[in-house]
């Protein structure tokens, strides 16, 4: 077995469904892309460590993606694949890469250096397969922080993810897990300040999440893990085509994002699931674009997200259940590449200066001229839907995917005064779910 593989063995690859995730109701919002004000900005940042005042970071593992052929292999003998056939693929640079290690292996210094030499952030899933009770404050702790203090790269350490799942073996003692938690906080503090601790549940179950919480004293930031799949488990009687993202993140994002920026750690839609045996390039395009374009409307607290890159069913034999990949599939790599594009999502570690225009929630009286930037969120509360713009009750854009929602309008088209633009949101039967209208002005 390569070095590194078992943690591999043991990622999420669809657990099972959970009663506790409750169904968002239908909606209906319009938006249009312009600079935020200095307050609108603030009430988007805490200024936790690392954290961009707007925007949200793009990450990534790529390890297992049989389309790169730029291999690295770090000094422990794991094989990693370099950034740049990933991004000449889906056409911009990412932010930060991640990688999984287990608790008791020593750092790879020198991919981490690597990476750092790139102005990548590294991402580190640390994960203490064996036990907390092998987390002390040790020599090897120690040894850790140190040489993560000598990469001279900026770090994420997202130690022991989903403990509020039964598939780890760090799950069943909440006081134990946030003492060990506590532990690697303060020797990182101490010795690594180039490293920011984060804490990731999965996303289900939920109702166990806040007994493992350390305390906002030793969190950098809040992850969460969330994967969209056609059926749970490989299961043909668990089936979750239904399942929305924004259902998948809402509980965390709630409970955390006022005290502490969110980062969505690993997420991914499937197009290939075994149990399937049909490759389904829709239900990831869906689901793909669906999670990205709410992020800058729903979910601004959202400050990174890591796409799980990852051909599973070709890389990992003990679980082939689903293809992950978005570079394997003309429909999804389109997706992707344009859900990306967007200015919003940031390809490299940020300074501080001027935000770039975002989605903004269209107000009440807003003034427009020329040609402005228009979209929407919606869900019927499925994400099969279809959304239509009018405007005093006359369509100017109709769209059925998340990827097609935004449009540029030239408000010069009506004459100047006040006007009523309204957004209708159908779902596959053609019934309104919801609906909303905006007073606007257009100007000279």
């Amino acid at each position: 077995m390569l070095p590194g593989l078992l943690a591999v063995l043991l990622l999420p690859v669809a657990r099972a469904a959970e009663t506790d995730i409750p169904t968002g109701p239908p909606q209906a919002r319009l938006f249009i892309t312009r600079t935020p004000t200095p307050a609108e900005v603030a009430r988007r940042t805490t200024r936790a460590k690392f954290e961009p005042s707007v925007g949200c970071y793009l990450g990534a593992y790529i390890d297992f993606d049989g389309t790169l052929h730029q291999p690295f292999r770090d000094q422990n003998g794991t094989v990693h694949q370099m950034p740049a056939g990933f991004e000449a693929a889906v056409g911009k640079a990412h932010a930060m890469y991640f990688f999984y290690m287990g608790y008791g292996r020593r750092l790879p210094l020198d991919w981490v250096r690597w990476l750092g030499q790139q102005n990548k952030f590294v991402h580190i899933a640390l994960q203490p397969d064996n036990g907390l009770h092998r987390v002390k404050d040790d020599a090897y702790l120690h040894k850790l922080a140190d040489d993560m203090a000598r990469s001279g790269a900026k770090i994420f350490l997202r130690f022991a993810s989903e403990m509020n799942g039964d598939w780890t073996n760090y799950h069943n003692d909440p006081k134990l897990y946030r003492e060990k938690f506590r532990l690697v906080h303060r020797v990182m503090r101490q010795r690594a300040p180039n490293v920011a601790l984060v804490w990731c549940p999965y996303m289900s179950p939920i109702r166990v999440i806040p007994d493992y919480y350390p305390g906002d004293d030793a969190t950098d930031w809040v992850g969460v893990n969330l994967y969209s799949v056609t059926y749970h488990n490989n299961q043909r009687d668990d089936y979750s085509e239904h399942e929305h993202p924004c259902d998948l993140l809402a509980y965390v994002y709630r409970r955390y994002a006022a005290r502490k920026p969110i980062m969505v750690c690993e997420f991914a839609a499937t197009h290939y699931a075994d149990v399937e045996g049909t490759p389904r390039p829709d239900f990831a395009r869906r689901k793909i674009a669906t999670l990205y374009a709410a992020l800058p409307r729903l979910y601004p607290r959202v400050k990174a997200i890591n796409y799980f890159d990852s051909n599973n069913v070709a890389f990992v034999p003990r679980r082939p259940f689903n293809d992950y990949s978005v570079t394997n599939d003309p429909t999804v790599l389109a997706a992707y590449r344009y859900m990306i594009s967007l200015p919003y999502f940031l390809s490299a570690p940020v300074s501080p200066g001027p935000p770039p225009p975002i989605p903004m929630m269209l107000r009440d009286g807003e003034v427009l001229r020329g040609k402005v930037r228009l979209s929407c969120w919606a869900r019927a509360p499925s994400d099969l839907l279809t959304v239509t713009y009018k405007l005093d009750g006359y369509p100017i854009y109709r769209a059925d995917s998340p990827d097609y929602w935004e449009c540029i309008w030239d408000s010069g088209t009506a004459r100047p005064g006040k006007h009523v633009l309204s957004l209708e949101v159908r779902d596959l039967r053609g019934k309104i779910r919801a609906s909303q209208k905006v007073t606007v002005v257009i100007g000279r």
